[in-house]
């Protein structure tokens, strides 16, 4: 069901809480967070988006030409998706378990491509026809939604503002390819760790200012408080490989 982007993110809460109460009653319990176990898949937060006139009538999305494409509009908003890509992994997947999840050939995406129907793309065209239009994979529930989102509208809209060329679609799935296939390619990494995708946060003037200085600041120093305290965890996984050997 579409929606504005901040009653989205209301009903995304509501859907956590009822999934948490019902699991509770039958005497299970739920979690959202990326990576749970190692061998299974992990946990995404998928975001969708479409554009739209401004009394909410007319789809801006989708090219009139074909069914595949996206208009000129949608284009340079998915431009600015990826252009903004490593700085909103920062804001997206804000936690050390994000990066366990964000591995190539994962069903999750690991690079700076987009693609038609490619659930290995950072941001695909999931449709054809009216069912034309953006979404973005690397996000995940660890998140704070509401700075999320606007951080994703602050890109595409920074995209529409430049007219920034998003490039061709990518078919492929980096994690499936050679070394000598991937060489031939010229398609960045997403941020292979949670520094390095704070660092290009920081470094994201168009994100910072559009979200909000203050909020960026705040939220940079509760999640590196944390990155911190894993620092200094000792996982049973360091104790079962090295107690002994070392």
């Amino acid at each position: 069901k579409r929606q504005p982007p901040i009653q989205a993110i209301d009903d995304y809460f509501s859907l956590k809480d009822a999934v948490r109460d019902a699991a509770r009653e039958q005497g299970y319990s739920v979690t959202f967070m990326p990576k749970p176990y190692a061998e299974w898949s992990g946990c995404s937060l998928h975001t969708h988006i479409s554009i739209w006139d401004a009394d909410g009538s007319r789809d801006l999305t989708a090219s009139t030409e074909d069914d595949v494409s996206l208009s000129e509009l949608g284009n340079w908003f998915m431009g600015g998706i990826l252009h903004h890509a490593n700085a909103l992994t920062g804001l997206g997947s804000p936690t050390v378990t994000s990066y366990k999840r964000l591995l190539p050939g994962s069903w999750a995406p690991a690079n700076t491509y987009w693609g038609h129907g490619n659930r290995s793309a950072v941001v695909r065209i999931p449709g054809v026809g009216g069912r034309r239009h953006i979404e973005h994979r690397s996000g995940d529930n660890s998140c704070q939604p509401y700075m999320f989102l606007t951080g994703l509208l602050v890109a595409g809209l920074d995209g529409i503002r430049r007219k920034i060329d998003p490039g061709p679609p990518f078919q492929g799935d980096f994690g499936h390819m050679t070394a000598a296939e991937i060489e031939e390619q010229s398609v960045g990494f997403l941020p292979r760790s949670l520094p390095e995708a704070f660092a290009a946060l920081e470094a994201d003037e168009v994100l910072i200012e559009g979200v909000g200085r203050e909020a960026i600041k705040h939220f940079l120093i509760v999640k590196k408080h944390d990155f911190a305290s894993y620092q200094l965890h000792v996982h049973p996984w360091e104790r079962s490989t090295y107690l002994e050997t070392i």
